[in-house]
């Protein structure tokens, strides 16, 4: 998956999604794309209140990836891989290193999303989002993504409606 420039790449998935528990009140945002060669995947997400966004919503603006947004327990700015997509060699990478410049991030259906990954360094995890002893490592220097936004999950309601169990109607895999 290393590569020096990816290029401007086309949305695989660009999603606003209810964060759980929240009845459609907050939103935390999924954008992902393939990179050329059609089996890896890269993939931003964005989560209110944590991370980058601590105490507040997903807005947009560059984001050095440091402290809590280099654990997925707590990044609000989160960045994945995925190598071998579908292979049984498949595995999955989190970002040690890098910067996401998010120049748009619509809450509406269809409305731009767009992140930029710059000089990313990734680590393979495993199942609990832990590093893995002597696992693979791997950079992409730059990546554009571009999508527009559909909207996963309930709006909200004032009788318990909105929320749709799991993450807020989106798979927390990377990809799909």
């Amino acid at each position: 998956m290393d590569a020096a420039d990816a290029g401007d790449l086309a949305a695989l998935q660009a999603q606003r999604c209810n964060v759980p528990g929240s009845m459609g009140a907050r939103n935390w945002y999924r954008l992902s794309a393939m990179l050329p060669g059609g089996v890896d995947v890269v993939q931003v997400e964005l989560w209110p209140d944590r991370g980058a966004f601590r105490g507040g919503p997903v807005q947009p603006g560059k984001y050095q990836l440091t402290g809590a947004d280099l654990d997925y327990a707590t990044c609000g700015v989160c960045l994945r891989a995925l190598a071998d997509k579908g292979l049984p060699t498949e595995r999955e990478y989190f970002a040690v290193a890098g910067t996401v410049e998010v120049t748009a991030v619509g809450s509406t259906a269809d409305a731009p999303f767009v992140a930029t990954v710059l000089d990313a360094s990734f680590a393979e995890v495993n199942a609990d989002h832990a590093e893995v002893a002597g696992g693979c490592e791997v950079d992409l220097a730059r990546a554009q993504i571009s999508g527009s936004v559909t909207l996963m999950g309930g709006t909200g309601g004032g009788s318990g409606g909105g929320g749709s169990g799991g993450s807020g109607g989106c798979l927390t895999t990377v990809g799909d």
